[in-house]
């Protein structure tokens, strides 16, 4: 059932209105019972939100995300990953059967061994906290002292896949600075005095203290193990299964064979994002000039995709080979071109189905099926892996042409959209890097060895 809803806030004087249209109300499953929810504004925004198993606007985290990340033009994407942090606290909470309203009422925030608690469960995928808050036998008691070698073995044995460090450092300052505007709110309403100002800061101060001081650092293996970009004979077995004309090729329809082969194309040759292959409109690229313009258009509201791929980086005009050119020319007038839906939108890659925008979860699924019947192809190609290999070949490139190291950062930063000054470059040139000072390392060895026999 449709209908439309209104969250109204006052905040210093402030109102804040929301009017969302097609917001569509769900009784979740068993085990949702908060979820991340992105609706769409009349002006094309789109705006996460946290609801409850209702489907209804979780209150604080709603105000928080409108008066603190919307009014100050945080990306959706930004907005989105805060809520999730937000999500894992709520989770928290409950498990924890905590009244955080009561709690703020008498200033009181947070012990020690919850905060604890608290930096332990951000480790863990959302899945299974709502696994761990559904089993009512789930408990969070503390542990009994136990023998050291006895703990690291239920360690082994209990211990669930957990996030990444960073990611759960990344949801543990989002909760903090939550927490942090959930005092100052609290101290800020009419009746409260001196005295309770002071105990509510003091409790924020411990809380915030001891959140920042159990912050995840990175793993042990440092750098070892990050996302690098494809090996050459993995690339040319990757472009021989995709071919329409390959016995391998794992899709059966001739336009997403077409459609797929150009989608890989055009990330492994131009090292786009995700989200800016997908935002290509056919009007975008100029054909007699042989370029393509990755124009940033947030909240567009002739774009039919609830969630609507962006472009994080900065605009640009990238040139187009001319083999490239002619496949996309091929496709757009010989496949795009009769899918009916296709006609009512501008968007180069479209659906196979109706001829909608492709969307994300479309994407990623054309990996999916990529990797699966073809198991021989690595288990994390993806169209972000295909952007390092992108990078990969353009060091390879500066290196043979000898371009100056200051110049050759400021080329891939303007290709890649980043600015003049971004450190980005070093986590996408991980794989080149390592590559020269393997070589290095080796032929400085056999130098050695050279010089002791000679010696001898």
């Amino acid at each position: 059932m449709l209908r439309g809803f209104f969250v109204v806030y006052t905040f210093s004087n402030v109102g804040y209105i929301c009017s969302c249209r097609a917001y569509q109300k769900k009784v979740l499953t068993v085990g949702q019972k908060y979820r991340v929810k992105t609706v769409v504004l009349s002006n094309g925004e789109r705006l996460p939100m946290l609801v409850d198993a209702c489907g209804q606007p979780v209150f604080e985290p709603t105000v928080y995300s409108l008066t603190e990340l919307r009014v100050r033009n945080r990306a959706t994407n930004t907005i989105d990953n805060t809520l999730r942090a937000l999500l894992v606290f709520c989770l928290f909470l409950d498990l924890r059967k905590i009244d955080l309203k009561k709690r703020l009422e008498a200033a009181q925030l947070l012990s020690l061994g919850e905060v604890e608690d608290l930096v332990r469960l951000c480790r863990l995928p959302v899945e299974r906290l709502t696994l761990m808050l559904d089993d009512t036998r789930t408990t969070l008691p503390v542990a009994p002292a136990v023998s050291l070698e006895k703990h690291r073995r239920r360690l082994r044995a209990e211990s669930p896949t957990e996030i990444v460090p960073a990611s759960a450092a990344t949801r543990l300052r989002d909760i903090r600075n939550y927490v942090g505007w959930l005092v100052a709110n609290r101290s800020s309403r009419p009746g409260a005095d001196d005295a309770y100002r002071s105990a509510l800061e003091s409790a924020r101060e411990f809380v915030v203290g001891a959140i920042e001081a159990r912050l995840p650092s990175g793993d042990s293996r440092g750098s070892l193990g990050h996302r690098e970009g494809l090996d050459p004979e993995v690339v040319a077995r990757m472009l021989q299964v995709i071919d329409p004309r390959s016995t391998e090729n794992p899709w059966r329809d001739q336009h997403s064979q077409y459609r797929n082969a150009l989608i890989i194309r055009w990330l492994y040759w131009l090292g786009l994002r995700r989200g800016e292959l997908l935002g290509i409109r056919v009007s975008d690229i100029d054909f007699r000039k042989a370029t393509v313009v990755v124009a940033r258009r947030a909240d567009d509201p002739s774009d039919p995709r609830r969630y609507q791929p962006t472009v994080k980086t900065r605009a640009r005009e990238i040139p187009l080979s001319p083999g490239l050119l002619d496949e996309t020319y091929a496709y757009v007038m010989n496949h795009r071109a009769v899918q009916p839906g296709a006609r009512k939108h501008d968007f180069l890659f479209v659906s196979e189905d109706n001829g909608a925008p492709l969307s994300i979860s479309s994407l990623t699924k054309i990996f999916l099926i990529l990797r699966t019947k073809c198991p021989d192809l690595p288990r994390d190609l993806s169209a972000h892996v295909l952007r390092h290999t992108w990078n990969d070949r353009y060091s390879e490139t500066m290196d043979k042409r000898q371009v100056a190291e200051e110049s050759e950062k400021k080329m891939r930063s303007y290709l890649m959209g980043w600015s003049e000054t971004s450190g980005t470059a070093a986590i996408y040139t991980r794989r080149h890097i390592r590559k020269r000072a393997q070589e290095a390392s080796l032929a400085m060895q056999e130098r050695l060895f050279r010089q002791e026999k000679e010696r001898e």
